[in-house]
C-alpha cells in the first residue's frame, strides 16, 4: 500500500493536471504540485477546505453547493469556475471528482483533477453553437426524423415529424404510432425492419399514410440502430421522407454516443477523468498503460499493451516526436512541445515527464487547432489584400489609392506627377439593358484596358461604380498626363463584347497636377474631380485640367442646391399647365402640370437646371408631394372632362410613401381619381422594375390612370405595355418634328396608333407645331395632341380661361 501510494504521489506530481483528494467528510487530504504552483499555496493552506480561498467570490457559493450535495449524496461532483493563480490572474478551471469506494462498498471519499481550461473555453463555446446548429437542423429538416425505443414507441420527433401526425408544439409525442396514421397493410414490412435494426442493420422501406390534412402519402423510411458505448442497439432512429412528388432520400441522421466507464482501480479513475490522451511507458519503451483517449488517438486497442511503442509506431522511432520523448527519459526533466505524428497524420501537444520506472505523456490533439490557425493566417492575409484592392476588378480601392498617393507624394518630394480622375459615359444603360452582371463584366474589361494602356510606374484604381484614378508620375512635361488622357479615351472608346453581345462606352477624364494643384492626396483627389465634373458637363467623351474657374462653377452648382432647400418652404415653386386636346371635340381634355421655380434674384430659372439638382438630393420627392396636391387642388376647380397630368420622377419611386401620397392629394381635394393621370418614363421600369411594377398596380388600384411617357425613346418600350396596362401612351416629339415629310417617323407614328388602337389604350403626341403635323396625327387616329400649336405652358388663372373657352 505505501508503494502504491508512493506511485500515486509520484504520478499525480508529475500530471500536467491539478488533482486532488477529499476523504468522506468532505476535507481534501491532498494536492498535487500542479496545485501548490498555480495557486500560490502551500500544502498546508489547501488542505481541508483552505482550497476555497483561491476561488473567485462570484463562483464560491455555487462550488461549495455543488460539492456539498454531491457529498451527501456521494456522487460524482463536476464543477466549472474561476481559480487565482499565484501571479493574481484567473484563470477557467474544469474541476472533476469521482468517488470512491473500497471493495464491500463503504465511501471513501472522492479523487479528481482539476484542469485549465482558459484557453479552451472559447473551442467549447464554438461546440455547443455547433450542437445547436445540429439541433437546428435536426428541426429544420424537410424531413419527419423520429427517435423510437426498441418497441417502436415514439420518444422524440422534429417538427416536420409533429406537422404530419398534427401535433402543436410541445405536444407530446409518446403514443404518436406509425399506425396511428399509416396503412394496417405496412405492418409486416415495419415489424422485419425494426427486427432487423434490432439485430444492428439499416432497413430501408416505404409506407403509405394519411397525413393531419387528410392527404396521402408515400414515404421512402429509413431505419438505423442507434447504439450504445458497447455498440448495441437501445434507440430506433426513424427518417420518413416524403416521396410523394419524387422527392430525393434523405440523407441519415445517426449519431452515436459512446460514455466512458469508471476505471476499476485509483489510478485510472484519476487519468480516465482527465481531457488528455494518458500513456505510460517503462524504461525500455513498452506501453504500460493507455486512458480511453490515448487509444482513440493511437487508433489501437488492449493489443498493445506490453509492445514497444516505437514497434507501434515505427515511422516516429528517428522522428521528433521520439527525441523529445528521449531527452525526458534521459535526463530525467519534463518537457512540453508540439509535434506531428506523421503515422496518424495528427498534430498533438505533448506534456512528457519522467516517472521512477519510465515516462508519462500527456497529449492533446490539436490537429483542428493548428488547421485553424493557417486558415486564420490565410484569411488574414486575404483581408489585408481585400481591403485594399477592388473585389470585383482586382485593382487597388480607394483607401489603397490614397496611400499610393501619399507614399508617391512623400518619396517625389514634391515632384511632378498627375492624377488623372475618369468615368465611364454610358455605363448605366449597359446596367440597365444587359444587366448588372454584365456591367460588372464591362468593368472587368475596362479594368484590363487601363492596365495595359498604362505605365508599370503608374498606379490605377477603381474608386468606386464606374469611377477610375490613375496616379502618373512625369518625367517630362504636363503632355504625358494628356496624351495618357487621349489614349484612355481612344481605348475605351472601342466596342467591348459582354455575353456575346456588343456595347460602347466611353470615358470623361479630369486633370490635376503636382504642386501645382495640391500637395496633399486630398487636394489633388479633389481638383481631379472638379476636372471631370467639368469635362462631364462639355458634352463627356473628352478630358480637362483643372483650373480655378471650375472650383467656382461647381460651388455655384452647390449653391443651388442649398438654396432649393428652402425654396419650397419660401413658396418659390409654382405650377404651369400645358393642355392636351381631344381630336374628336377639339376641347382640352387634359393639362400637363409643369414645375416653374421663380427665384427672388434670379427670376424664373430653366427646369432643364434645377430638376436633374432635385433628383440627386432627393427634393424631388417633398417637392413632387407638393405637386400633386398643388395639381389635384387646381383641376378640382376645372370641369369634370378636364383632367390633370402629373410626371413621376423616377426618384420617388424609390419612396414607399408615393402611394401614400397620391391618395393623400386625392382625399384632400376630393378630386376624382379617374381625373388624375401619373405620367412615367420608362426609366422607372429600367430600375428595379419588380418593385417599381409593383407600385404601379398600387397606385391603378387609387384609381388613377397610368401614362408613359416618351414612349419609343428607351430600350424596350413594347416589353413595358406587355409588362403593365398603361392607360396611355404619349409619343415622344422628336418623332414629330419632321413629320409630314419623315417615313420613318411617319412608320413609327403609324405603328404606335395601331399598337394603341389595339390595346385599348389613349394615344397621345408631344411636339405638335404645325398644321401639317396635326393632319399627319389626325388621319392616323390619335387620340390627343399636345404643342405649341394649341398653347404653351400657361399659369393656373390663364389655363382655367383657355378650358372655359372650348373648342380650339
Amino acid at each position: 500500500m505505501r508503494e502504491s501510494e508512493a506511485r500515486f504521489r509520484a504520478i499525480a506530481d508529475d500530471a500536467p493536471v491539478m488533482i486532488w483528494v477529499a476523504d468522506p467528510t468532505g476535507d481534501t487530504s491532498f494536492f498535487n504540485r500542479l496545485w501548490l504552483e498555480t495557486t500560490g499555496q502551500t500544502e498546508a493552506e489547501a488542505l481541508g477546505f483552505g482550497w476555497v480561498d483561491v476561488i473567485h467570490p462570484d463562483d464560491r457559493q455555487a462550488v461549495e453547493e455543488t460539492f456539498f450535495r454531491a457529498t451527501a449524496g456521494k456522487e460524482p461532483v463536476r464543477s466549472e469556475y474561476r481559480l487565482r493563480r499565484a501571479d493574481g490572474s484567473w484563470a477557467w478551471v474544469i474541476d472533476v471528482g469521482q468517488p470512491r469506494f473500497s471493495a464491500n462498498g463503504t465511501f471513501l471519499g472522492y479523487v479528481g483533477s482539476v484542469l485549465d481550461i482558459t484557453e479552451r473555453r472559447a473551442a467549447e463555446i464554438a461546440q455547443q453553437e455547433a450542437q445547436a446548429f445540429i439541433r437546428s437542423i435536426f428541426d429544420s429538416s424537410p424531413d419527419c426524423v423520429r427517435v423510437l425505443d426498441m418497441e417502436g414507441r415514439p420518444l422524440l420527433m422534429n417538427e416536420a415529424g409533429r406537422r404530419i401526425f398534427g401535433l402543436n408544439e410541445g405536444a407530446p409525442v409518446t403514443g404518436q404510432t406509425w399506425d396511428s396514421i399509416g396503412r394496417a397493410s405496412d405492418a409486416d414490412k415495419v415489424e422485419a425492419a425494426w427486427e432487423s435494426v434490432r439485430r444492428g442493420k439499416t432497413a430501408r422501406f416505404e409506407i403509405s399514410l394519411r397525413d393531419a390534412g387528410g392527404e396521402e402519402r408515400c414515404m421512402d423510411v429509413i431505419s438505423a440502430p442507434i447504439t450504445d458505448h458497447q455498440g448495441k442497439p437501445f434507440r430506433i432512429l426513424s427518417i420518413w421522407r416524403d416521396i410523394t412528388d419524387a422527392k430525393r432520400a434523405s440523407d441519415e441522421i445517426s449519431r452515436a454516443q459512446r460514455h466512458a466507464e469508471a476505471a476499476a482501480d485509483q489510478l485510472s479513475s484519476v487519468l480516465e477523468s482527465t481531457m488528455d490522451s494518458v500513456m505510460l511507458l517503462d524504461a525500455d519503451w513498452r506501453v504500460r498503460y493507455l486512458n480511453e483517449n490515448a487509444r482513440k488517438l493511437l487508433q489501437v486497442g488492449d493489443e498493445a499493451l506490453g509492445r514497444v511503442f516505437w514497434k507501434l509506431f515505427p515511422e516516429e522511432e528517428e522522428g521528433s516526436f521520439a527525441k523529445h520523448c528521449r531527452e525526458v527519459m534521459d535526463r530525467r526533466v519534463r518537457s512540453f512541445f508540439e509535434d506531428h505524428l506523421s503515422s496518424l497524420g495528427r498534430w498533438v501537444e505533448a506534456n512528457a515527464s519522467p516517472t521512477r520506472d519510465g515516462i508519462s505523456i500527456f497529449c492533446r490533439d490539436i490537429t483542428e487547432r493548428r488547421r485553424a490557425e493557417e486558415d486564420t493566417l490565410l484569411a488574414q492575409k486575404q483581408m489585408a489584400h481585400m481591403a485594399r484592392h477592388d473585389m470585383l476588378t482586382g485593382l487597388a480601392n480607394r483607401m489603397f489609392f490614397r496611400e499610393c498617393f501619399e507614399e508617391a507624394l512623400n518619396e517625389s518630394n514634391h515632384a511632378r506627377m498627375a492624377v488623372l480622375c475618369l468615368d465611364l459615359d454610358g455605363f448605366k444603360a449597359v446596367n440597365d439593358t444587359l444587366g448588372h452582371p454584365a456591367g460588372d463584366a464591362l468593368l472587368r474589361q475596362v479594368s484590363t484596358r487601363l492596365i495595359q494602356a498604362v505605365r508599370s510606374t503608374e498606379t490605377v484604381a477603381r474608386l468606386g461604380g464606374d469611377e477610375f484614378a490613375i496616379i502618373q508620375p512625369l518625367m517630362e512635361s504636363r503632355d504625358e498626363a494628356f496624351r495618357l488622357a487621349q489614349r484612355l479615351i481612344d481605348t475605351l472608346s472601342e466596342p467591348f463584347s459582354i455575353e456575346g453581345a456588343a456595347a460602347t462606352v466611353g470615358t470623361s477624364i479630369g486633370i490635376a497636377f503636382a504642386p501645382e494643384d495640391g500637395t496633399s492626396a486630398d487636394e489633388l483627389i479633389k481638383a481631379a474631380d472638379i476636372a471631370l465634373y467639368s469635362a462631364k458637363s462639355s458634352g463627356r467623351g473628352t478630358y480637362k485640367l483643372f483650373d480655378v474657374a471650375m472650383h467656382a462653377q461647381l460651388q455655384t452648382h452647390q449653391q443651388m442646391k442649398i438654396t432649393m432647400r428652402d425654396a419650397l418652404a419660401k413658396g418659390e415653386f409654382e405650377l404651369h399647365y400645358q393642355p392636351l386636346v381631344s381630336l374628336e371635340s377639339r376641347c382640352v381634355s387634359c393639362c400637363e402640370a409643369l414645375l416653374r421655380w421663380r427665384h427672388p434674384d434670379r427670376g424664373m430659372i430653366a427646369p432643364s437646371e434645377f430638376i436633374p439638382i432635385a433628383e440627386e438630393t432627393g427634393l424631388i420627392v417633398p417637392i413632387g408631394e407638393w405637386i400633386l396636391g398643388e395639381a389635384c387642388r387646381q383641376a378640382a376647380r376645372w370641369p369634370e372632362r378636364v383632367s390633370v397630368a402629373v410626371n413621376l420622377s423616377p426618384v420617388q419611386f424609390k419612396h414607399r410613401n408615393l402611394v401614400r401620397a397620391v391618395a393623400k392629394a386625392l382625399s384632400a381635394t376630393r378630386l376624382d381619381p379617374a381625373r388624375l393621370q401619373l405620367e412615367i418614363t420608362e426609366t422607372v421600369l429600367l430600375d428595379e422594375s419588380e418593385h417599381n411594377l409593383e407600385l404601379l398596380q398600387d397606385l391603378r388600384r387609387l384609381g388613377v390612370k397610368i401614362a408613359m411617357d416618351d414612349f419609343g425613346t428607351g430600350y424596350s418600350s413594347l416589353g413595358y405595355l406587355r409588362s403593365f396596362p398603361f392607360d396611355k401612351i404619349k409619343v415622344d416629339q422628336a418623332f414629330v418634328r419632321d413629320l409630314p415629310h419623315g417615313k420613318e417617323s411617319l412608320a413609327i407614328v403609324k405603328a404606335v396608333a395601331g399598337l394603341g388602337q389595339s390595346l385599348g389604350m389613349t394615344t397621345s403626341v408631344e411636339g405638335v407645331e404645325t398644321e401639317d403635323q396635326l393632319a399627319v396625327v389626325d388621319s392616323e387616329g390619335f387620340n390627343e395632341v399636345q404643342g405649341y400649336l394649341f398653347s404653351r405652358p400657361l399659369p393656373a388663372a390663364e389655363i382655367s380661361k383657355l378650358i372655359a373657352a372650348g373648342s380650339l
